[in-house]
């Protein structure tokens, strides 16, 4: 099933909240809803509107659309619900998604000359096969068989259906790790690689915290926070951690020593949220952490976008190199068969 986008969630959200703040309920709140977004936004609307009316919650109705939306908007409402803070989650969400967009934006724009310039290089190349090709065999020359096809136009053919199925392995490999289905090893690989890894964990704790927090708040118990935590996270690897986690609780541990148990939490998390639950303070604490976490994600994410950036320009040259030697290449074979003939 097709995913809410961030940016809808980012005015959804946003809409809630003044809608909720300013007294309207959420079964009218909706009922506006269904008449903005594309066709299947605004069914869903209707959905949750009908749902809304048989008693249910609003977490409920999200959760009943079968992954319209993520683990994280519907703990989150859930946790606003229960703790009758369900405004602060609302604007929270909203934050959180617009804050998603913004940085989508600016990376994508960092890095879309480089893609340009990538493109046309990729499209350079097969030209530049075309061609070479084409002259060797208008001289006489015997024609570079590149891809042992035979002919030009097969050569050619094979050169894009290769650069093709490389960058859908690529897609269909970062696809399957987020949505686990290749089980934790590739998230768990990720969370080695400097940089990236610690990104991926600071975004996913940071989720963690915060849902964390607003549980606590909510006057959850023990159990039920950890799992909302946990799926809030939006990580495979975390969410794999549910049923350890749970167990340890029902064994009457606490949360610090229950996460510290797994071996998948960091050290300075753990202290957050021990020295929470010594002063009685872990919702407050687990609020602090979240904003030291996302703070150190923002700041990972920017230097992610620069190396990403460099990184497509050495790309880019590294096929323009190719090009010219392949080029030079062809040039002395054409003046070495001129001067045989």
């Amino acid at each position: 099933m097709a995913k809410i986008s961030m940016s809808q969630m980012s005015k959804l959200f946003h809409r809630l909240a003044t809608t909720y703040t300013a007294g309207i309920d959420l079964r009218a709140a909706y009922a506006l809803e269904e008449k903005t977004g594309n066709s299947k936004y605004r069914l869903n609307a209707k959905i949750i509107n009908r749902q809304l009316g048989e008693g249910k919650s609003l977490a409920e109705s999200m959760e009943n659309l079968n992954g319209y939306f993520p683990d994280l908007a519907v703990s989150v409402v859930k946790a606003g619900e229960r703790g009758g803070r369900l405004e602060e989650s609302f604007t929270r969400l909203s934050n959180h998604y617009s804050a998603l967009v913004s940085f989508r934006n600016k990376f994508l724009a960092s890095i879309a000359w480089p893609l340009f310039e990538l493109t046309f290089a990729i499209l350079i190349v097969g030209l530049f096969i075309f061609l070479c090709d084409g002259l060797y065999s208008s001289l006489g020359m015997e024609v570079i068989d590149w891809f042992g096809m035979g002919s030009t136009a097969g050569n050619v053919a094979a050169y894009f259906v290769l650069v093709f199925l490389f960058f859908a392995l690529v897609t269909f490999i970062f696809i399957g790790s987020i949505r686990g289905w290749f089980g934790t090893l590739p998230i768990r690989i990720a969370m080695r690689i400097p940089l990236v890894g610690k990104t991926i964990q600071c975004l996913a704790l940071s989720r963690f915290a915060w849902t964390l927090s607003v549980a606590e708040n909510a006057g959850m118990n023990a159990i039920e926070t950890a799992q909302l935590a946990l799926r809030s996270t939006e990580n495979y690897y975390y969410k794999s951690l549910e049923t350890v986690v749970c167990h340890n609780l029902q064994q009457g541990h606490q949360f610090h020593k229950t996460f510290e148990a797994t071996g998948s939490f960091p050290e300075e998390l753990i202290i957050f949220i021990k020295n929470g639950e010594i002063s009685g303070e872990l919702a407050e604490s687990m609020n602090r952490a979240s904003a030291d976490l996302q703070a150190k994600a923002e700041i990972n994410l920017k230097a992610i976008s620069v190396i990403g950036f460099v990184t497509v320009l050495m790309v880019v040259g590294a096929l323009v190199l190719a090009i010219l030697i392949f080029a030079m290449q062809a040039y002395i074979n054409i003046l070495n068969n001129a001067g045989q003939i």
